[in-house]
This record gives structure tokens, sequence and C-alpha cells, in this order.
């Protein structure tokens, strides 16, 4: 009876490990099956121009058209500005250097939008932006001036103050103030404020939200936005003087976190200070 049980024991540990092995046959196989579907599916995209009748989803993935990135370049078509335009801007910006930055580079196109001169944008300090002083309202005290004007002379006239009849307008308050919200349409601008602007060729824009024109224009203003790149990455540049402090402060943080570290030799200018903010 004992030799019956051990030949049964025997016989069921026999068809297990071949159970075993028909199952690792088959998993291998399997794999390889898999694998040469998949290669031999890819070689076919990959051969496309032979089989120019193929319209799957994964023909259409990899030969599809590419999605046009021209807007998301600083470089639009640079027009030259009309000498006759319908006025000038005068603006004052609120906010901390983030919200400058981008108030300024909508004010370009806003600007170019209503074929209008922008005079030099006033910077206003405020106690609860965080690193502005209150001491300043101008711009060149954080920009490059010239840089600003002469990157831009090709999109917009630029100018340093107003002229002396509108800047008597402006000291009697009798120009048009508008504060536009963040994230405003083209369409307002175009709509309220350019009728404004024609018939007293002078308006105010106060803006204190970072950004007055919405982030993502219609494919017909491609070249709008183009040209808030382009401000933003060409135009605003630091002064000089800002950028040869910031670099200091960087290499003097950057000497103390070696010199923590137990690294006697530091390199100056590993990490530069860039003149755009």
């Amino acid at each position: 009876m004992k030799s019956k049980i051990k030949w049964a024991a025997l016989g069921g540990l026999v068809l297990s490990f071949m159970s075993l092995l028909a199952h690792l046959f088959l998993a291998k196989s399997s794999a390889s099956m898999l694998q040469y579907s998949s290669i031999a599916a890819f070689t076919e995209d990959l051969n496309y121009p032979e089989k120019p009748g193929r319209k799957g989803a994964g023909y259409r993935k990899l030969w599809g058209k590419v999605k046009a990135m021209e807007a998301l370049q600083p470089y639009a078509n640079t027009r030259i500005p009309h000498e006759q335009n319908n006025g000038f801007i005068y603006a004052k910006v609120h906010g901390d250097f983030e919200k400058i930055k981008a108030s300024i580079c909508d004010l370009v196109a806003i600007s170019r939008l209503l074929n209008a001169t922008l005079v030099i944008p006033e910077i206003q300090g405020s106690t609860q932006s965080k690193g502005i002083s209150s001491k300043f309202r101008s711009f060149s005290y954080l920009y490059n001036e010239e840089q600003f004007i002469s990157v831009l002379a090709n999109d917009v006239i630029i100018a340093r103050n107003l002229p002396h009849d509108l800047m008597e307008t402006r000291k009697r308050k009798q120009y048009p103030i508008f504060k536009p919200k963040r994230l405003s349409s083209p369409n307002y601008y175009l709509q309220d404020v350019l009728p404004k602007l024609k018939s007293a060729k002078v308006i105010g824009l106060i803006l204190t939200d970072g950004g007055c024109l919405q982030s993502i224009l219609p494919s017909s203003l491609v070249e709008y936005q183009s040209l808030r790149c382009r401000v933003a990455y060409h135009a605003l540049h630091f002064r000089e003087e800002i950028v040869e402090v910031g670099n200091q402060i960087v290499q003097r943080k950057s000497c103390m976190v070696w010199h923590h570290a137990g690294v006697s030799s530091i390199k100056t200018n590993v990490f530069p200070f860039s003149p755009h903010p």
C-alpha cells in the first residue's frame, strides 16, 4: 500500500513539473510573438513612404502634420509702425517684478493692436509689493531703457514722455483713464478703449493685476503672442548695475554653500545673474 502511495506522489510531481515546463514554453512563445508583432508594426509605420495607403491610428500619429510652434517663438514678423497713429498710451504699473514684467509685455502688444505710441510706463512703488522700493517710479531705475526702445523699434513707437500739450492735459486729468481687468480680451481694447483714444489722443491705463491681456490669443493675433515673447526675452533687460549686483550676490551665496560643503577652490561666475527679469 505504501509503495502505491509513493508511486502516485511521484507521478503527481512529474505531471506538475511537465505542466510547469509547458506554461514556461507558452509564455516564452507569447512574448516572442508579441515582440515580433510590435517590431513588425513599428517597421510598417517607419516604411510609410512605401505604403501610402495605410491610414491607421499609428500612421496618423507618426506621420500626421506637426502643429505650428511659431506662436511660442519671439520672432514675430516685425512691422514698421506708422508715424500717424491713433494717439498715446500712458500707463502706471503696480506690483512685484513678475506682475510688472507681464504688464509691460501686454502693454506693448496693446499699443501695436491699437496703433498707438507707448509712453515709457511709470512703475508705481507699493509697500505691499515684495522687493519693490517705494522710492522710485522710473522705468529706467530697473530696466535698460535704450535696449527696450531699440529692440521694439520695428514694432511700436515708444516715447519717453508725452508731448507738451498732452502733458498739460494729463496734469489736469482731462484724458480718459481705464483700469482693465486681468486677462482682458482684445475686443475690450478695440471696442471700448480705441474710440476714446482716437477722440482724446491720449489715454491712461492703470495696471494692478499683472497682465491686462488674455494669455492665449486667437490664431488671427498670433503675431501679438510672439511680440509679447520678444518683449519678455529681448527687450526687457535689467540695468547693468543691477545685473552686476545680482551676480555678486549669487557668487557670495555660492561661495558660502561651497565653503560649508568643504570645498576650498571656488570658480567665479558659476551661476551668472541673468539680465532678464
